[in-house]
């Protein structure tokens, strides 16, 4: 009788899951925290989205990209050289950088060859990102995974995002379906963080507080307050914090001209001074509504009901301390706008602009100079 070997062990390789590691090269600042989160979740996303098969491992770095402005292409190819270099298998690129093309906003980019994708934060808008990067990175990484019989336009029409006509044969653009203007005006503003103006302009800020001072102090103040109608004492409000936008970007060179400009075309270039102009009026409302809250605060604790009465000639109610308040923070706000002139350029970049725009107008000052 014929003798039958019992088969050997199983490989334990047969079964087991390929593993593949997505690596994420992340701009400082927005980029690189909104990484950080979907770091933690892409994993189990993707391990929904593709099944089990694959095991999925995410890396991320945090990397400035210096001197890379304009060209996103230096972007892509430093995601190929880590790529190439270390044990990723392919890279997601995250950055603040606008994309502009002929026919309007370009949200992605990838290149299924070196397994590269580039997402420009902006053009996703400016609130979820999180769950609007989320949708994006899983379909692109399903594309870029060689393992993958993916279609590009097909996985990612499905998140709105639609084939650029081919212009480069090597990488392939998509656009988000949509206002992709107004979409990526908000995202720049959300990159440049528009609130911590108030945080950031410290001899501002001081001016601001000392000029509502005046404004809570002095009773002349509070008889012009309550005497104003509200069309007026609004009209007042919008000019201040006008004025204190305005100041901002014309006295620390924020606007962008023409001949200084390293945008690469007239409409990059409107757009940015549009990204600036409602950055700074946006962290100036930000501004008021701080200031107001302190000098609120201060009218309450120390303006007696009685005192603001007798000097106004009425008894006092809250609508006269909701104008009084408002009045004093026009003046601090005025105030705030002669102070921020106090500030350094540098400093004023660093209140108003994410990393990426701070970047860029340091590259043209050193190359006005």
């Amino acid at each position: 009788m014929d003798m039958v070997e019992p088969a050997g062990p199983a490989d334990p390789t047969e079964n087991s899951p390929r593993e593949v590691v997505v690596g994420l090269l992340a701009d400082p600042d927005l980029p690189a925290t909104l990484a950080r989160e979907l770091a933690r979740t892409l994993p189990a996303e993707l391990r929904a989205a593709v099944g089990p098969e694959v095991r999925w491992s995410v890396e991320r770095v945090r990397d400035p990209f210096e001197a890379m402005f304009p060209d996103s292409q230096r972007l892509v190819d430093k995601a190929r050289q880590r790529v190439r270099d270390t044990n990723w298998d392919l890279a997601v690129c995250l950055t603040d950088l606008p994309l502009l093309d002929d026919g309007g906003v370009t949200a992605v980019k990838i290149s299924r060859a070196d397994r590269v994708a580039l997402v420009s934060l902006p053009s996703l808008g400016g609130v979820l990102l999180h769950r609007r990067l989320r949708d994006v990175v899983v379909p692109l990484v399903a594309v870029l995974d060689p393992a993958v019989s993916a279609d590009p336009a097909g996985q990612l029409r499905r998140v709105g995002l639609e084939p650029v006509p081919p212009g480069d044969h090597e990488i392939q653009g998509f656009r988000r379906a949509g206002p992709g203007f107004v979409r990526l005006l908000a995202g720049m503003i959300r990159a440049n963080r528009p609130w911590q103006l108030v945080i950031g302009l410290s001899t501002a800020l001081a001016s601001a507080v000392a000029g509502s001072a005046f404004g809570i102090l002095y009773s002349s103040i509070w008889l012009l307050a309550t005497s104003l109608g509200p069309l007026r004492l609004s009209a007042v409000i919008v000019a201040a914090i006008g004025a204190l936008a305005v100041w901002l970007i014309v006295n620390h060179s924020l606007w962008e001209h023409r001949e200084r400009s390293h945008a690469r075309s007239e409409r990059e270039r409107r757009l940015r001074n549009a990204g600036t102009v409602f950055t700074v009026g946006a962290g100036a409302i930000v501004f008021f509504l701080a200031l107001c809250l302190l000098t609120g605060i201060a009218v309450a604790l120390v303006v007696p009901p009685a005192y603001l009465a007798g000097s106004v000639g009425h008894p006092a109610g809250p609508l006269d301390y909701v104008k009084v308040t408002l009045m004093a923070s026009v003046l601090g706000t005025v105030a705030g706008a002669v102070g921020s002139g106090l500030e350094d350029d540098t400093t004023v970049r660093q209140a108003t602009y994410g990393y990426r725009e701070q970047a860029r107008h340091r590259l043209v000052e050193r190359e006005s100079d």
